[in-house]
């Protein structure tokens, strides 16, 4: 599909996505570098931990010890970089839909189908005109930059989540939720209180599958029925 000229792209400015790839292999070679300086302290101290690592790191002769220190450190903040690189969202916004890529991933969403959009937090959420969710994307991006692409190609932009106040506090065996729902969520928030956030995450989005909508304030979950 040819490129929408008139279309308006969101991303993290050019200096923090190129500024990376040189930062972060510096701050590693930094990093391991003051770690070689005080390896040989650190490996005479019998109570220190990863004991080994320290006697491992001062063993080596210098001036080769050094470098080898310094191009280590440095490998270990390109994988760093390259890690930020396949997290980084940017979102393309045209008259007809909506495009977020994160890494070499791509997800579209047409226009016809978007009732609501907004930032939940550190969320990009769109939702259908049943207020069912279309997309909840973790984003770092400005918030006025996204008001304005998506105001400017007339998309329902709102401010807040509309259906905020349509949320229930969850507590355990709630009735008006089947027992498959009330055991997602009691797993959900074991895993909010073990800080699981990967496994909570899953359990979100298997709820979303079956019309329930979660959103976490002070630990606790809130939800609501999509359908």
């Amino acid at each position: 599909m040819a490129a929408d000229p008139d279309a308006t792209t969101v991303a993290e400015h050019a200096f923090i996505r190129r500024g990376s790839w040189i930062f972060c292999p510096l701050l590693g070679a930094l990093v391991v570098f003051l770690l070689r300086l005080v390896s040989t302290w650190v490996a005479a101290l019998p109570w220190a931990p990863f004991q080994g690592v320290f006697e491992l790191a001062a063993s080596a002769p210098d001036p080769w010890g050094t470098v080898g220190a310094i191009a280590i450190g440095a490998i270990i903040g390109v994988g760093f970089a390259g890690l930020m690189a396949q997290e980084r969202l940017a979102v393309t916004v045209s008259a007809q839909q909506v495009a977020l890529a994160v890494g070499r991933s791509q997800q579209h969403v047409e226009r016809a189908g978007i009732g609501s959009v907004f930032v939940d937090g550190k969320h990009l959420v769109l939702l259908d005109d049943s207020g069912a969710e279309l997309v909840r994307q973790k984003s770092d991006l400005d918030k006025r930059s996204l008001r304005r692409a998506f105001t400017e190609h007339r998309y329902p932009w709102r401010d807040k989540d509309p259906f905020a106040g349509h949320y229930s506090l969850w507590v355990e065996d709630t009735p008006e939720l089947s027992l498959r729902i009330n055991t997602l969520l009691a797993a959900r928030d074991r895993a909010l209180r073990k800080r699981d956030g990967k496994e909570a995450a899953l359990l979100r989005t298997e709820l979303a599958n079956r019309g329930i909508l979660v959103r976490d304030e002070r630990k606790r979950q809130y939800w609501r029925a999509t359908s």
